[in-house]
């Protein structure tokens, strides 16, 4: 049951991603936060991929700003406010999850960007272990590997990501355009019944 609760409860307990929700009756909301932190924290673990840790970090912060929001929301708001579950999970009592096919092709490159960067590691850790770390092309490879690389990945994913844009926009352009020939061929058609007509 939705209650509004002591503030200062609210604010000790929202330390924890979800506490705070579930503290307010938010069940669902609360869940959500705290299962998404966990899967984070442990893809970071799991991956080893230092530059994810911004992930839990940043739903840390979101969960605990959301929960003293919803806390400091007047009684008619606080009451109108939901408590469903969040990213995409709403489904997931009836087995409704739907993901689009843009979103699935997106999580998919994501997932072979991280095993990819996870088989490399796994190498690289038996390479040092039987060369040591001594060896100089090792030394420039891990380099490369470290610095180059990843900047490379993300010029091109932004290079990728204009295109996109671009390619939306004309295509977003050219539909208008198409329509808009449309409806003045409709109207000559239309001038021309009429003037027959007359």
């Amino acid at each position: 049951m939705k209650k509004k609760k002591n503030r200062f409860w609210l604010f000790i307990l929202s330390l924890w991603p979800g506490a705070g929700h579930m503290y307010m009756g938010f069940m669902k909301m609360g869940l959500s936060f705290m299962l998404g932190f966990m899967v984070l924290l442990i893809v970071v673990s799991i991956t080893n991929i230092g530059a994810l840790t911004v992930l839990p970090i940043t739903l840390y912060v979101y969960s605990f700003f959301h929960a003293n929001n919803i806390g400091g929301l007047d009684d008619e708001n606080f009451m109108a406010m939901e408590d469903t579950y969040l990213f995409g999970l709403d489904g997931i009592g009836n087995r409704q999850v739907k993901v689009d096919q843009k979103s699935k092709k997106i999580i998919a490159v994501v997932l072979i960007v991280i095993g990819l960067y996870m088989l490399w590691n796994l190498a690289f850790e038996l390479l040092r272990g039987i060369l040591g770390w001594d060896n100089p092309i090792l030394k420039a490879i891990y380099y490369f590997m470290r610095d180059d690389v990843p900047r490379a990945v993300i010029a091109i994913a932004i290079i990728w990501f204009g295109v996109a844009l671009l390619r939306g926009k004309k295509n977003a352009l050219e539909a208008a355009d198409a329509n808009g020939t449309q409806q003045m061929m409709q109207i000559g058609q239309k001038d021309d019944d009429e003037f027959s007509a007359k």
